[in-house]
């Protein structure tokens, strides 16, 4: 039960840690390395604390793939974040939430969970997410039909990344632990974000508390911890294919704060389709629940 939970709380903080984004107006690279900044100040703080929380973890090798982690999830929130910026959340969220199944593919393929998970349910799970994704992709015209497709494509590949990032986060949580881990992985995010600024050469971000910009992008990183912490903690007590099925609620809440809050797409015009989406959405997490065998 405790495992359930944990996953259901992480679902919370994968939908609430995006909506700066919508207020921001920073270049998506900015806000990413201001972001990557939060969650690496975050977990170290949180680190600091290891004698209050009693908890030990001996420094690995395999701490090195969360490097590789960092790296990949770096270049996919960077990706999605510029999907935001076209297709907004709900939309841009259910093209990334393909990373449920991926995730799952990969936990088949490399954890050796095909044990443990029904692999016809994951593909079901897949197909119902890429449809309900396809009818929440609303266009009013032709002009915006194009920048749609051009966001879907980034949202899917950040999806292939994070999905790609959370087989090894499981593998890592199993051999090593959670909070060395996390100190890791969001230092590598914020090293492969520095990295590419100064190969492009473009200027790092300051960092001004006092500017709204960039508490924004710190504050989205300070949730993200919360996200990461209990997904990570979740795998302690779940396979990687079902804490991350739970963790995929976080679609039913981004379609809420991007239709309700956020009027991203008329609900009056485009009721039934939103239904439909929504449905769907629902559908494929249930489908990678039942994906356990």
């Amino acid at each position: 039960m405790t495992g359930y939970l944990l996953a259901f709380i992480s679902s919370l903080f994968f939908s609430i840690y995006v909506v700066p984004r919508k207020l921001s107006k920073l270049k998506p690279i900015e806000f990413s390395q201001l972001m990557a900044i939060g969650y690496f100040t975050s977990t170290v703080i949180l680190y600091l604390f290891k004698p209050v929380l009693g908890f030990h973890e001996t420094l690995s090798p395999t701490l090195l793939l969360a490097v590789l982690g960092g790296a990949i999830w770096a270049a996919s929130f960077v990706t999605f974040v510029k999907a935001i910026d076209i297709l907004g959340l709900s939309r841009s969220n259910q093209w990334k939430n393909l990373q449920g199944p991926v995730a799952a593919i990969g936990g088949l393929i490399v954890l050796n969970e095909a044990q443990t998970t029904n692999p016809v349910f994951v593909l079901l799970a897949a197909v119902t997410i890429f449809a309900s994704a396809a009818a929440l992709t609303i266009s009013t015209s032709k002009q915006e039909a194009k920048a749609n497709l051009r966001g879907v494509y980034m949202a899917a590949l950040a999806g292939l990344g994070f999905g790609t990032t959370a087989v090894i986060q499981k593998y890592v949580t199993t051999n090593v632990g959670v909070y060395s881990q996390q100190v890791v992985l969001s230092f590598s995010i914020m090293a492969s974000i520095a990295l590419y600024l100064l190969i492009t050469r473009q200027k790092l971000p300051q960092i001004n508390p006092s500017d709204r910009q960039t508490r924004l992008g710190l504050l989205a990183g300070i949730l993200y911890l919360g996200a990461s912490f209990f997904q990570l903690q979740s795998y302690r007590f779940l396979p990687a294919s079902i804490a991350f099925t739970i963790i995929q609620l976080n679609a039913v809440w981004t379609i809420g704060i991007g239709i309700l809050y956020f009027k991203e797409i008329p609900f009056k015009e485009n009721r039934n389709r939103i239904l439909l989406g929504l449905l769907l959405a629902i559908a494929g997490i249930l489908l990678l629940g039942l994906a356990r065998k």
